[in-house]
């Protein structure tokens, strides 16, 4: 009787799975002649080689997925895990919904999911630890069981490690567990094991970078900050004005020529602050502006209509879902908020739909209830966390 119970859960882990198999080594390879596509836009294969060399001193990007891709060893492997990695998360979507496999499976045929297991980049594996790290928290803030926190402190290290957005987090979580009456000391647990996980790694910058406060790595913040926010081509990557803010990156680092990876990714910050100040208002409908390219645009910009069609759907359903699920309880909220906040966050630097993609599998999770009766969705939601 279980065994049944499961069978569409089973069928969507296959549909998961082979649609990112095929994806990744025989669709990939036509649409990467056709649009010139990077496998590796953002050399982590020559870091991992570092790492393989014994040389690894990179501080502009976390250790986590470099060393996943210098285990891994060559592209082909490195796909082929994010295939089974990004199927795990269908799994996590699943337990994440008390078992409702219908979200499960809006993730398992979700597209620019499918299209991010071809690429060596970390947005797969941060995926899955964001929402690894989801399904902890929830089971804390439920059941209040110290050692709970303490897990998802330790999950929320290994997403910081991986991508350090989430940093600034944990003061949400106070904030939340203020507003719900949980016990103070949990959210501290969760602190101490996210910074005592982290710690080590922020020593080792500290000495490879001669005295340099940097708690995980810049991630070339400070530049793609500057870009984000660079006026006179309104925050965009690609497009006529590329040669633009290339020009101004360029200029900014030619008046600084003795400066430090850190010092250079502060001087960018500071150069992203001016653009803000010079025109608050310009600024202001740019913010605005990003919070929707966050959902809706990639930053080539290509078949938008399709990237509309598909995340519209997507949010529709998420719609429906939380109006399913009201009043929301602490659970729905810290969804909510996290959402909130990995969009803001990306709304203050640089936005494109692939900063979404971590918290879509939260969306389909909470869209999944769209597709149950109004008491059942209740009912899931104050038990996701059992």
């Amino acid at each position: 009787m279980r065994a049944l119970a499961l069978r569409p859960l089973w069928i969507c882990l296959l549909v998961a799975l082979g649609l990112r198999l095929v994806f990744a080594f025989f669709g990939f390879p036509i649409l990467q002649q056709h649009w010139s596509l990077r496998e590796d836009g953002d050399g982590y294969g020559l870091i991992a080689q570092s790492i393989r060399d014994g040389h690894y001193t990179d501080i502009t990007r976390g250790p986590v997925y470099p060393m996943f891709v210098a285990v891994a060893g060559s592209p082909a492997v490195v796909k082929f895990l994010q295939a089974l990695l990004d199927t795990m998360t269908c799994w996590l979507v699943f337990l994440l919904t008390a078992r409702n496999w219908k979200a499960a499976a809006l993730w398992a045929v979700y597209p620019f999911a499918i299209w991010r297991v071809a690429f060596i980049n970390k947005e797969v594996l941060l995926t899955l630890l964001l929402v690894a790290y989801v399904l902890t928290q929830l089971l804390a803030l439920r059941r209040g069981k110290l050692w709970q926190w303490l897990a998802a402190g330790g999950l929320l290290a290994l997403v910081n490690l991986c991508k350090p957005t989430f940093l600034a987090w944990p003061l949400i979580v106070l904030a939340i567990a203020l507003l719900h009456r949980v016990p103070l000391s949990r959210v501290a647990a969760l602190a101490v094991a996210m910074v005592a996980v982290i710690a080590p790694w922020t020593w080792r910058n500290y000495m490879a970078t001669n005295g340099a406060f940097l708690p995980v790595a810049t991630e070339q913040g400070g530049m793609t900050t500057f870009i984000g926010n660079y006026q006179p081509t309104l925050g965009l990557w690609e497009g006529s004005g590329k040669s633009l803010w290339m020009l101004a990156v360029a200029e900014i680092r030619s008046r600084h020529p003795g400066a430090s990876v850190v010092e250079l990714d502060r001087v960018y910050y500071a150069a992203a602050l001016e653009q803000v100040m010079r025109n608050p208002l310009q600024a202001t409908g740019m913010f605005v502006r990003k919070c929707g390219r966050f959902w809706f645009l990639s930053a080539a910009r290509r078949e938008q209509v399709i990237s509309f069609a598909v995340q519209i759907a997507y949010l529709t359903l998420l719609g429906i879902g939380l109006w399913r699920q009201w009043p929301w309880g602490a659970e729905t909220v810290l969804v909510l908020a996290l959402i909130a906040y990995v969009m803001l966050v990306h709304a203050l630097s640089y936005a494109d739909m692939r900063f979404s993609l971590p918290v879509m599998p939260v969306v389909c999770a909470w869209a999944g209830a769209a597709f149950q009766t109004k008491s059942r969705s209740t009912d899931a939601t104050v038990s996701a966390a059992r």
